[in-house]
């Protein structure tokens, strides 16, 4: 059963809030486009799993290491960031997320917390970089156009400003959907090829249980550069080697 609770329009994009089954757990979902895909969403159930595999990665990841100061690029209606702040009362959130109607739509339907350690700019991810000097003990790159990474999030200046942009042993993370060989790979090989220039170890990690090497899924990518931090129990798997050919897939800014 689905119940539509809001659709309509934002600065950036057509959305729907559903209360509705996903993936068989009870869950408050938000789609965009056409119900074209499911950009965030929090389970309405009694399990406290979060409602998205790679979110869940990331969550297991950040209340293990326990930083102190996080950014979060692209954040949807907060519901990672919603989760962090209950469970690690130390933790200080910059959240970057353009479309300002999400922020309304996280308020009204997925539980956003009115609370000083979140802080949310309204602003594109380099923007946010070019206009900011802080520093982090962890970078989180979750934004997408529907299934989409924007281009100027996957560069190679992109990958040097986030390694600006991390403290002294500081963590990249990233939430990537591609697939690991043929021709839906080019996403995955584009971002491992601009880490790879910035960081001195990158990991890929499957962010779910079902694996394909020709269909797009989602791979948690980890970059760090100095001291290296071993990251497999806190995501559940081997890290996957960097697929064939990513070194000839940079990209560069217009």
């Amino acid at each position: 059963m689905q119940q539509l609770l809001w659709e309509g329009d934002t600065p950036r994009g057509h959305y729907q809030v559903i209360d509705t089954l996903y993936d068989g757990r009870k869950s408050r979902v938000l789609y965009s486009g056409d119900r074209q895909a499911a950009q965030s969403g929090i389970p309405k159930d009694d399990n406290p799993r979060l409602l998205f595999d790679y979110n869940q990665r990331m969550f297991e990841i950040v209340t293990a290491l326990k930083p102190r100061a996080m950014l979060v690029v692209g954040g949807g209606v907060f519901t990672l960031p919603t989760a962090l702040l209950h469970e690690l009362p130390a933790l200080h959130i910059d959240a970057v997320e353009p479309d300002e109607g999400l922020t309304e739509l996280a308020e009204r339907f997925f539980d956003l917390p009115d609370d000083d350690r979140l802080r949310i700019y309204n602003t594109d991810g380099r923007s946010f970089l070019r206009e900011h000097p802080d520093r982090y003990d962890l970078i989180f790159i979750d934004a997408y156009m529907h299934t989409t990474i924007p281009r100027e999030l996957k560069t190679r200046q992109a990958f040097a400003a986030y390694h600006a942009h991390l403290k002294s042993g500081g963590l990249l993370t990233m939430n990537v959907i591609s697939g690991y060989e043929g021709q839906h790979a080019r996403v995955l090989k584009e971002v491992c090829a601009a880490a790879k220039l910035s960081f001195d170890s990158v990991d890929l990690y499957l962010a779910g249980s079902g694996y394909s090497l020709w269909l797009p899924q989602n791979f948690v990518l980890t970059a760090q550069s100095g001291t290296y931090i071993p990251l497999e129990a806190y995501t559940h798997g081997e890290p996957k080697g960097l697929p064939e050919g990513y070194n000839q897939a940079v990209i560069e800014d217009d």
